[in-house]
């Protein structure tokens, strides 16, 4: 597994991940949760403190500036997320405003159901 790999050779390493991480990982993990979280534990480490951090390549490239120990076990990249601009963004919500929605997506009642708990369960780790 890669955290033995990071923890073998850095063995005061702190390892800071999202609760949506395959569960053997969040076990064994420092740090547990959502993205605003995870910034605020990594900059309020000590800057000599090497952690790693699983969450999307770009996040951990932006801590990078601030924290060189800051580590990534690989380049977990969402490439919708990369693709997303502000002229989409502005389009979806113009035409929310207009009243003709775009890009709507639904989903069963019972999807809705467990990605709220999940979220939900997110905004309460501290």
């Amino acid at each position: 597994m890669i955290l033995s790999f990071f923890r073998q050779k850095y063995p005061d390493i702190k390892v800071a991940v999202h609760p949506e991480c395959d569960p053997s990982v969040v076990k064994e993990a420092d740090f547990v949760g959502s993205t605003s979280q995870l910034i605020k534990y990594v900059n309020e480490l000590p800057l000599e403190q090497k952690v790693v951090v699983g969450t999307e390549y770009n996040l951990v490239n932006r801590m990078r500036e601030k924290n060189t120990y800051v580590l990534s076990a690989t380049k977990p990249e969402c490439p919708t997320m990369n693709e997303t601009t502000l002229e989409d963004l502005y389009r979806v919500l113009k035409s929310i405003d207009d009243g003709k929605p775009i890009n709507e997506i639904f989903v069963e009642p019972e999807v809705a159901k467990y990605a709220k708990l999940a979220l939900d369960r997110m905004l309460e780790i501290k």
